[in-house]
């Protein structure tokens, strides 16, 4: 059955199967004005799926159809048989997910991936950025700690909830930034990983710290050509030159605006002060 959610400022449509990932998760998003849906996701489970007909525009699996009214995705096995496909409009107002469970592994985990997958790309054309990070909401604003997967940004966000009352975990995986007006927020979503870790929340940005592994805490304070290059290499980028433009605009004001910080971070709270200190220009009270 198909449900009606607000995630950040995005009324959609999704009607899923499986209960793992999503169920006790994406109910606080759930909104009751079905007026103002802009897009629908609805996932198809069948033992059979035709092979899309089309000339594709790469050479490995999956396949892209691209046409002018509409993109086609899909996934052979290594008989040749199609195990997903994806298929939607310019505008997403309607996309259909297509799995055969029986060639899929983990088919709960595969469709959350892909509706995930897809609600960045609807993210992305709504003016969202939607970057690689572990977002906390500390003292009423944002700090996002990003890098690459089992870098150690989930830990570092944990050591600051540790450390420091009244933390909130706006989402553990990729946060959506997004430019109003007069300010920078940072929007909680449903997709946050396998951990379910999120609030449906919209908290001001007030830095970012890109995090690698080191011997010592030693942070720098970037500027706008490594802001650049972090932001690029930890986002999602868009394929389509328009949301490109539209994004690079955002992406603008973002740099000119926020605080952006990279550590070498050892793995323990003492990383925490490091980061604190640098931010707020003061001492942590259990600093040693």
């Amino acid at each position: 059955m198909k449900k009606v959610y607000k995630i950040a400022d995005i009324t959609i449509g999704i009607e899923y199967h499986y209960k793992t990932y999503l169920d006790h998760n994406i109910e606080s998003y759930l909104d009751d004005d079905t007026s103002n849906v802009k897009h629908n996701i609805q996932v198809v489970l069948s033992d059979h799926i035709d092979l899309p007909i089309g000339k594709t525009n790469q050479t490995k699996n999956p396949y892209v159809i691209l046409e002018s009214h509409q993109r086609t995705i899909y996934a052979l096995t290594k008989n040749g048989e199609v195990k997903e496909c994806i298929t939607h409009d310019s505008d997403f107002k309607h996309v259909e997910i297509k799995m055969n469970p029986k060639f899929i592994r983990n088919p709960a985990e595969m469709e959350y991936a892909l509706i995930g997958l897809i609600f960045m790309d609807i993210a992305l054309k709504n003016g969202y950025i939607s970057l690689h990070a572990s977002a906390i909401e500390y003292q009423g604003e944002a700090i996002l700690f990003s890098a690459p997967s089992q870098t150690g940004k989930s830990t570092h966000a944990r050591y600051w909830m540790s450390t420091f009352d009244n933390i909130r975990l706006i989402n553990d995986d990729k946060p959506l930034i997004k430019v109003d007006q007069k300010d920078i927020y940072v929007y909680g979503s449903p997709f946050s990983g396998k951990s379910k870790l999120n609030q449906n929340i919209k908290v001001p940005l007030k830095a970012i710290v890109f995090i690698k592994q080191g011997l010592t805490n030693r942070v720098e304070t970037l500027c706008e050509s490594v802001k650049i290059k972090e932001l690029f290499k930890n986002m999602m980028r868009p394929d389509d030159e328009d949301i490109w433009n539209q994004t690079i605009r955002q992406l603008n004001v973002i740099i000119e605006r926020i605080p952006m910080y990279s550590i070498e971070a050892t793995n323990d709270q003492s990383s925490v002060h490091a980061i604190h200190k640098v931010i707020y220009n003061q001492e942590t009270k259990n600093e040693n």
